[in-house]
């Protein structure tokens, strides 16, 4: 049974977002954040549920994401945040987009209409800027190479964030804001239908695309970001795909099997996506060559 959060006092309304969110105190007197479930004409939206289990995946390859939690209040379910900013009291922070902005021609790089690894060396121009680039640098990576294996398709420059501290420490964020990711759209006849048709789960996969964390719109493929980041980034990139190889596909095949909210369908495409995703990136990094 979920926990039911219905007496937590509201303090907020969590800012834009495509999801509805609450800003809440617990009793505790510590900070939290709910988010529900996108209501959609057509078909269905699992966005809080994906949450959950891609930061669950993030603690299993060993990256630092939010703490989320699924529970009840007022009879709607959604999933609750811990406010990280809050907790670790930084005396400033900002998300990636407003970092970026800062550089005068920055619309220059919403609206280019470059493709392809021309897009990425154009975008990453624009964070290599950044005077602390190099302290976030295999942070930022990780977050990537996560990304390409959840499918995450919604990491634009408004989904990470840098803190900074009073002893000038700088800080990149908790990865927060995966659940645009792991099918969170199908509904369970999709999922039981790609799980029986391998070349529609290598479409998926292959489709792919990614914002990078640097485009609001623009989107490349997914092999064409691997071979960037190898290319760019070597070592950073080869540390970040040790952490993919190193997966513990039994550490995650038995916590999905303990998730009672999810059908029987969610829960059979969600233990056979990410195996697979997983043995689709290494084949393509070994055929190239990275």
């Amino acid at each position: 049974m979920l926990r039911d959060i219905s007496e937590w006092e509201h303090i907020g309304h969590g800012g834009n977002s495509t999801l509805p969110k609450e800003e809440l105190r617990a009793p505790d007197k510590r900070k939290y954040l709910i988010k529900y479930p996108r209501q959609v004409e057509e078909g269905v939206a699992w966005e809080d549920i994906t949450e959950l289990v891609a930061a669950k995946i993030a603690f299993i390859l060993g990256l630092e994401s939010m703490e989320v939690e699924m529970v009840v209040r007022n009879g709607r379910q959604g999933c609750l945040l811990r406010n990280f900013v809050d907790e670790r009291g930084p005396v400033a922070n900002e998300e990636g987009g407003s970092l970026l902005a800062i550089f005068e021609d920055y619309d220059l790089l919403l609206k280019n209409e470059l493709e392809g690894d021309e897009l990425l060396k154009y975008g990453f121009n624009y964070i290599e800027m950044l005077p602390y680039w190099e302290s976030i640098k295999k942070s930022f990576i990780d977050m990537l190479f996560f990304d390409l294996l959840i499918g995450n398709q919604d990491r634009h420059p408004f989904n990470w964030m840098v803190l900074f501290y009073q002893d000038n420490t700088i800080q990149f964020s908790p990865i927060y804001d995966n659940g645009a990711s792991l099918g969170f759209r199908f509904e369970d006849s999709v999922l039981s239908d790609m799980i029986k048709k391998e070349p529609k789960m290598n479409q998926y996969t292959k489709r792919t695309k990614s914002k990078v964390g640097i485009f609001e719109k623009k989107q490349v493929k997914i092999k064409v970001l691997i071979n960037f980041l190898f290319k760019e980034y070597p070592l950073e990139s080869q540390l970040s795909v040790e952490k993919i190889k190193s997966f513990n596909l039994q550490n995650y095949h038995d916590y999905i099997e303990s998730l009672e909210i999810l059908s029987k369908e969610q829960r059979d495409w969600l233990l056979s996506i990410i195996p697979f995703r997983r043995r689709k990136i290494l084949q393509w990094i070994e055929e190239e060559g990275n």
